[in-house]
């Protein structure tokens, strides 16, 4: 067994070369690790939910961007949590462990990025062969699933997965968490938090397309209105029940106010069918690559989150990203750990699933000159591109790898 010196192993079950949405967190350091100067190799799973591709043998190694990609093999599944998508998270610790155990040669760093918690195992196997452990921490788990799905403490799986959470806060070198104040939540398991750091989610510019709106999209637009922007999801944690009645809260004295929403879920036929509000308007989905043409059509965007205890420890989501890249306003109604948005300057937050606050918020943004609106827009654009890139954060990553036990 030989160790190979400079050289990172990033696994995630959940890492992608590309998506319908981009390539994913995990690509985006590797790619970064290699143009630092790292040996890296990304290993993923071909059971994540993002694509479809047929696969015959235990893995399959490509090579681009300047460092090797290993899809490991396994049952195709959709996105959405179920029983069946755990099940594929213990096909892949196998499928991985039969992997490992067939190399020669083993890192000097390895990253095990959650989901799925089980990879720790993997994690500590490749520990035991001189590794530097790093466990990366992208949603809480179990947490989440207590909070966001209504499970018990007491439920056997949470019980289950709360094991190897413990494990791999009580084992890894160093805890990398894509949320703030995880050293909270972490110091709650395992009593001491001094080796938990904040890496938040990058910014790629190279990944923005900027193509146009279909003029379909743009006809149901109206024109010479204050228009308050949504991308993305519409299904039950989007809270777009709270955009629709801010707008039913705000049209009886400022019919000048239209709320767009851009995007698809399972919820949306529902909403748009239920909706009662003309000043709510649907524009339906359409491809990641228009999605920056209809945020700058926007004057103020918007981001409803609920009010719960899991965000205390703070966010980093990818729709903050697209929305400070837009260079416009961004008011998100969340009670969480705040970041990000207040570091820029580039918009406000209000308390989670307040109606009138966030009318309140969204009629003084209403009020402003255009100039001032570009102007704390242009913050949060800024602010991306000094502080948020795969480079800058690339090279934080490792300051932290290196200079921590």
């Amino acid at each position: 067994m030989n160790r190979i010196n400079n050289s990172i192993w990033y696994i995630s079950k959940y890492g992608s070369i590309s998506n319908n949405f981009g390539p994913t967190r995990i690509f985006g350091y590797s790619k970064w690790f290699a143009k630092l100067g790292y040996d890296v190799t990304m290993i993923y799973s071909k059971s994540n939910g993002l694509n479809n591709l047929k696969q015959n043998n235990l893995y399959y190694i490509t090579r681009h961007q300047g460092f090797k990609q290993v899809q490991i093999n396994g049952a195709n599944i959709t996105l959405g949590f179920s029983f069946k998508r755990a099940l594929t998270w213990l096909i892949f610790e196998i499928n991985l462990f039969r992997y490992l155990t067939k190399q020669k040669n083993y890192p000097s760093i390895v990253i095990i990025s959650s989901l799925s918690l089980f990879t720790i195992l993997n994690g500590l196997y490749l520990k035991r062969k001189g590794a530097k452990l790093i466990f990366e921490v992208r949603d809480i788990w179990p947490f989440s699933l207590q909070e966001l799905k209504g499970l018990s403490k007491f439920n056997v799986f949470i019980k289950f997965l709360s094991l190897f959470e413990k494990l791999a806060y009580k084992k890894s070198n160093i805890i990398i968490g894509t949320m703030p104040n995880l050293k909270q939540h972490v110091f709650s398991i395992i009593k001491r938090s001094n080796k938990v750091f904040y890496i938040p989610m990058a910014f790629d510019k190279s990944l923005y397309k900027d193509d146009d709106l279909p003029l379909k999209l743009i006809d149901k637009i109206p024109k010479n209105k204050f228009l308050v922007g949504y991308a993305g999801s519409i299904g039950n944690a989007n809270m777009i029940q709270n955009i629709i009645d801010t707008a039913i809260n705000t049209q009886v004295k400022y019919k000048n106010i239209y709320y767009l929403i851009l995007g698809d879920g399972p919820l949306r036929n529902s909403f748009e069918k239920n909706n009662t509000s003309p000043n709510v308007i649907f524009l339906g989905k359409t491809t990641k690559n228009k999605v920056p043409s209809f945020l700058r059509l926007c004057h103020v965007l918007i981001n409803p989150w609920a009010n719960k205890k899991i965000y205390e420890f703070g966010v980093s989501p990818n729709k903050w990203i697209d929305y400070m890249y837009s260079a416009k306003p961004i008011i998100v109604s969340y009670s969480g750990y705040k970041s990000l948005i207040n570091d820029a300057g580039c918009g406000e937050f209000v308390e989670a699933e307040n109606i009138k606050a966030l009318s309140n918020k969204i009629l003084e943004y209403s009020r402003m000159p255009k100039k001032e609106l570009d102007h704390i827009g242009q913050k949060g654009k800024s602010y991306l591109e000094e502080n948020l890139t795969y480079e800058i954060l690339a090279k934080k990553y490792l300051t932290i790898i290196l200079e921590n036990e």
